[in-house]
């Protein structure tokens, strides 16, 4: 969904993000210098800046959302980075789309109970 929020920077991202992950043992080590998330979202931004104002604001909503798997998709390396995104990006809509379907599964039950 379209949020009414401004975009979040990755400098943004990076900073909720650490605020909000108090298990980390330092910031330094979850987003270092060479972060393959951060360079892996730079490498989009020709193609975001084509895209229209409202489609580039969810492509990077999207591809924001990567920061919560850094730690799995560093793992993989440089070399898979556009692999790695791209399936946690599946993995985020993946979720996304149980998550509704069980709201409307719900709903219908409901439906069906006051029927």
């Amino acid at each position: 969904m379209l949020s009414t929020t401004t975009t979040i920077t990755t400098k943004e991202m990076k900073k909720e993000i650490s605020s909000s992950s108090s298990s980390s043992s330092s910031s330094s080590n979850l987003f270092p210098y060479d972060d393959i998330v951060t360079k892996e979202i730079e490498s989009w931004k020709s193609y975001a800046d084509c895209l229209r104002k409202q489609d580039r604001e969810l492509f990077y909503e999207m591809l924001n959302s990567c920061y919560k798997y850094s730690s799995a998709i560093n793992l993989k390396e440089k070399e898979n980075s556009t692999t790695s995104t791209l399936m946690t990006i599946l993995l985020e809509h993946h979720k996304n789309l149980l998550l509704l379907t069980k709201k409307i599964e719900n709903d219908i039950a409901i439906k069906d109970r006051s029927e």
